[in-house]
């Protein structure tokens, strides 16, 4: 019998991660995703400044990439699942 394998539900992670934000429950990760896109922007904005953005071969790539890397970050620093 399994007690504690796939098929058991585990309690601990039952409820997804959210926050309240005017008045209902707000999903984590989406907040995630929106501060880690105002991140990427600001970091795009230090690039150009410094010239770093002009060497870059595939902007659209990098940059998206640079989004979902902070997106997680922030997602393990907040939540820590």
């Amino acid at each position: 019998m399994l007690t504690g394998g796939l098929l058991a539900p585990n309690t601990a992670m039952a409820a997804a991660p959210s926050v309240p934000m005017f008045g209902s429950f707000f999903p984590a990760w989406l907040l995630c995703i929106f501060a880690g896109t105002i991140l990427t922007v600001l970091v795009r904005v230090a690039f150009v400044a410094s010239g770093l953005d002009d060497i870059l071969r595939w902007r659209v790539a990098v940059y998206m990439s640079m989004a979902v890397g902070l997106a997680f970050l922030l997602l393990l620093a907040t939540v820590g699942r």
